[in-house]
């Protein structure tokens, strides 16, 4: 698959899943707090993709990270589906998916600011 492909068909399953989790939220507030960023980052990364381009990992981790906010904003984080069935699987005492979240928070824009600290740049 090319990259330019990859590209358009990350864009497009985040901008379906953003359309879809937007129809009827759990909370809207919490909606609009959770996607906030995407809706931050995409036209950021669509602005700056030719001078700046990222590795095509990057721009999956970038695109799985919204997802993971998008759910989080749908649902709320203690009720995505998602962490019900890894609750039940490690028989934990309450939905995980925060953590995910947090995770996720925490590992991709470490990752962009790593890249930045290299030289050159793109795949």
């Amino acid at each position: 698959m090319s990259r330019t492909v990859f590209l358009r068909a990350a864009g497009l399953i985040v901008s379906g899943a953003l359309l879809a989790s937007g129809i009827a939220p759990f909370d809207r507030a919490t909606w609009w707090m959770e996607v906030a960023p995407v809706f931050i980052a995409a036209p950021l990364l669509l602005a700056t993709g030719r001078r700046f381009p990222l590795s095509s990992l990057l721009y999956a981790l970038i695109a799985v990270h919204a997802l993971v906010l998008i759910a989080g904003g749908a649902w709320t984080y203690a009720r995505v589906p998602a962490g019900f069935w890894v609750q039940e699987a490690f028989h934990l005492s309450r939905n995980p998916y925060d953590k995910l979240g947090h995770f996720m928070q925490g590992l991709v824009p470490a990752l962009v600011a790593y890249r930045e600290t290299q030289a050159g740049g793109g795949d």
